[in-house]
């Protein structure tokens, strides 16, 4: 009996989530189509969210290049959880005939993570035709977080004629982390034309990772130095980074990474070694 029929009979006598996750995710190391259909089908049905991110994991893990209808159609499911994770993956795929079901879903969706993960996704795959909502959406949406991530998938776009809306972001949006995510977007867009807001934002970083007290704040700070700091602000994150606690002391390594290929370092320890 194949691999695949096999993992099917195991899963339909399997009764308890840790176990039925472990089949789910050796289906996913099957790489075959059959496989991931099933998955989907198993995707649009299954009530527990832990199955279903094990279900998104394995899909992911398949690395399909085009996306069965059957994953378009579950950005329309009655749950939120599915419609997000139908995002998540769609994303990963990278199949441009998601870009307008994942457009539609950032205008009309009702719940803000599903339009966080389609902003995202939007992002990922990377096609211009998703500036303009990206732009409606980074200048209007009421939620920060989808705000927030229609301004890092511009930045991932490239699309220079948003340079000005990221601008605006920056300037008028009342909250912090939306601004620095426009900032940093900026950076990837137009170098020229951002170049004092963004030395302005990291002295303004570089106060905020010196005295603020609260972790959250401070790791958001330190994710954004990662996206335009330079090496003397990489100091200050290694400083910073013996005192913390790991929430942020996770977020300045992630940040020194970042950092260390945009210095086009082989990897981050070499660029800490030359920095101290």
């Amino acid at each position: 009996m194949k691999e695949f029929e096999v993992l099917l009979e195991e899963l339909a006598v399997t009764s308890d989530i840790a176990s039925q996750c472990t089949v789910i995710s050796r289906l996913g190391e099957t790489g075959e189509r059959k496989a991931a259909d099933f998955l989907i089908k198993y995707l649009s049905k299954e009530i527990d969210n832990e199955i279903k991110s094990h279900i998104t994991n394995a899909l992911i893990k398949m690395s399909a290049k085009r996306a069965p209808i059957q994953l378009l159609k579950l950005l329309r499911h009655n749950s939120w959880v599915t419609r997000m994770k139908a995002a998540e993956i769609l994303g990963e795929i990278g199949d441009k005939r998601a870009v307008y079901p994942l457009i539609r879903t950032l205008r009309i969706d009702p719940e803000q993570t599903v339009k966080e993960w389609a902003a995202i996704s939007l992002g990922k795959i990377g096609d211009k035709k998703a500036s303009k909502p990206l732009v409606a959406s980074l200048l209007s949406d009421p939620n920060f977080e989808v705000r927030m991530e229609s301004a890092n998938a511009l930045g991932r776009l490239g699309e220079k004629k948003s340079t000005n809306s990221l601008l605006d972001a920056y300037y008028l949006d009342d909250d912090y982390r939306v601004k620095w995510a426009a900032a940093s977007a900026l950076v990837k867009l137009d170098e020229e034309k951002s170049r004092e807001l963004i030395k302005e934002l990291t002295d303004n970083l570089i106060d905020i990772i010196r005295t603020e007290k609260d972790e959250v704040i401070v790791g958001a700070a330190a994710k954004t130095l990662g996206e335009i700091g330079t090496e003397i602000s990489a100091k200050v994150l290694l400083k910073t980074m013996k005192i913390s606690r790991e929430l942020v002391r996770l977020e300045i390594n992630l940040a020194l990474g970042r950092m260390a290929k945009r210095f086009n370092y082989q990897n981050k320890e070499e660029f800490v070694k030359n920095i101290q």
